[in-house]
């Protein structure tokens, strides 16, 4: 072996290292889609065997931890339609805001939780500033792919005889918190159908760091998705990709501290 890296190093210099052919080979597999994988074939052949919903997992070791959580939840819907906070907040020792624009989904979510005083719910959409704008949505009265875009709706085979738009209020994070007198919150979760990274910017980390923060990136164009996580990772964030979201979690032990336990 060590005969034949002299022998390349001295007649095949020119070729690139195994190094650089693996990233060449991955940028050509990334253009594609597609990326090389560690996983068990079988769990590539069978993704539904796959946990892929984490963020239970995460809150209740947040509680372990910490003894409670608060959350803000932009996008609650009706509560129970594809929500993983549900567990959360049926199980665990919580506080939360949530969000919700369509006055339906808005009237059952009421319903599902009028009584429980550990939450505060809000009927308006997240935006950059206050004010109103125009929400996309479906004739039956709401959708869960309502989106301030209208091709958001046609790219999930709504018919566009069936969308209607309606005037919608809309607040900013720091409004909503502070009419809670919500002064931080440990877990934000997002699923504003398309406008999860516009929401993700009007963020003031230096006001507001959740230690978890969940936001769907299958809408995102790729461009959105690799900025948003280079933002988050600026800010201290660590990634779990699951099926159509990702979990960005800081982490709460410094490295220093785990150093002089060890020692």
């Amino acid at each position: 072996m060590a005969r034949f890296r002299q022998f390349r190093r001295r007649f095949l210099h020119f070729l690139p290292d195994i190094g650089r052919r693996r990233r060449f080979r991955n940028r050509i597999l990334r253009r594609f889609g597609l990326a090389r994988t560690r996983e068990p074939k079988l769990f590539v052949d069978h993704s539904e065997w796959k946990e892929s919903r984490l963020l239970p997992y995460i809150a209740a070791n947040h509680v372990l931890q910490n003894g409670q959580l608060t959350f803000l939840q932009i996008g609650a819907y009706d509560g129970v339609a594809v929500d993983d906070l549900r567990p959360v907040i049926e199980n665990m020792d919580v506080r939360g805001i949530l969000v919700e624009p369509q006055p339906e989904a808005f009237a059952r979510l009421e319903e599902l939780y009028h009584d429980d005083k550990r939450l505060t719910l809000v009927n308006a959409a997240i935006d950059r500033v206050p004010g109103r704008r125009t929400l996309y949505t479906t004739q039956n009265g709401s959708s869960v792919v309502a989106s301030f875009d209208r091709n958001h709706l046609l790219k999930h085979s709504v018919l566009s005889s069936d969308i209607i738009s309606r005037e919608v209020p809309c607040v900013t994070i720091s409004d909503v918190l502070e009419q809670a007198g919500v002064h931080s919150i440990d877990l934000l979760q997002i699923d504003a159908e398309g406008y999860d990274y516009e929401i993700i910017k009007t963020i003031d980390f230096e006001r507001i760091t959740p230690a978890i923060l969940r936001f769907e990136f299958s809408h995102l164009c790729p461009k959105d998705i690799d900025e948003c996580i280079r933002m988050l990772s600026g800010h201290g964030y660590r990634f779990i990709v699951e099926d159509t979201d990702i979990l960005a979690v800081r982490p709460t032990v410094p490295t220093t501290t785990i150093h002089r336990a060890a020692g």
